[in-house]
């Protein structure tokens, strides 16, 4: 509670929960060179022999401003990550908002979040993101599992090159996955989704067009957005 954090370097983040159960992250803030918080739970053959999973995570009252992305789990997540609780936040500048990212190489879970009552500035990124096969290099095909996320009462500025990002993977689609009361104002692209399964859009405007309650499906993967490239010119980051 109560903590400042400034770590402005390069790939350093603010607060990393790892393995940990019954975490409280409360009245704090963030400045910093990569995620403000980033839960993990572990990297490949090591986080599936131990397999402690991460769970019972609150994130409540703080405010960020990272060069990397605001609320983060993952990539390094082979043991999983369940029940996170994020709420009345305020983001000022991120590479992407809320991120949740996983690769084929290391497979492990994230079910079970809710995030809530997020005001931002400006994503340079994504505002909202899902990726399960994040820089994955070494050929192995341990689909990560992505599942029952309520994401709610979301107010953004600018959204940054997406508003809405998610990717899964043929095996294992981004399943039950609810945005409900959602406003960003500008993106340069309103939504990409591949390989989703029942998500459910309830009054979520882009641009100020409502975001379709079953939108099309993307046929082809994005282009790699790292927000590096974001802050490498962004007199405000």
């Amino acid at each position: 509670r109560d903590v400042v954090v400034t770590s402005t370097n390069l790939n350093n983040d603010g607060c990393d929960p790892e393995g940990r159960v019954n975490v409280l992250i409360e009245n704090c803030e963030f400045n910093t060179g990569d995620d403000a918080v980033a839960i993990k739970a572990g990297r490949d053959q090591d986080g599936w022999r131990v397999g402690q999973a991460t769970e019972n995570i609150v994130i409540r009252n703080c405010q960020m401003n990272s060069k990397a992305n605001g609320l983060c789990i993952g990539s390094e997540m082979s043991g999983g990550v369940r029940n996170i609780y994020m709420e009345d936040c305020k983001v000022s500048n991120a590479g992407s908002t809320i991120y949740f990212k996983a690769n084929m190489d290391r497979g492990g879970f994230i079910e079970n979040v809710w995030v809530r009552n997020i005001d931002v500035e400006k994503a340079r990124a994504r505002c909202i993101a899902f990726e399960t096969n994040y820089q994955g290099y070494r050929g192995n095909y341990f689909p990560p599992v992505f599942s029952d996320f309520m994401i709610e009462n979301i107010y953004c500025k600018d959204g940054g090159k997406y508003a809405i990002f998610g990717e899964g993977v043929v095996d294992s689609k981004l399943r039950n996955i609810t945005l409900k009361n959602i406003k960003i104002d500008k993106a340069q692209i309103p939504y990409h989704l591949m390989f989703i399964e029942n998500w459910k859009i309830d009054n979520v405007t882009i641009g100020g067009e409502f975001m379709p309650g079953k939108p099309l499906m993307s046929k082809e993967r994005a282009e790699q957005v790292e927000p590096m490239i974001y802050y490498k010119n962004d007199k405000e980051g």
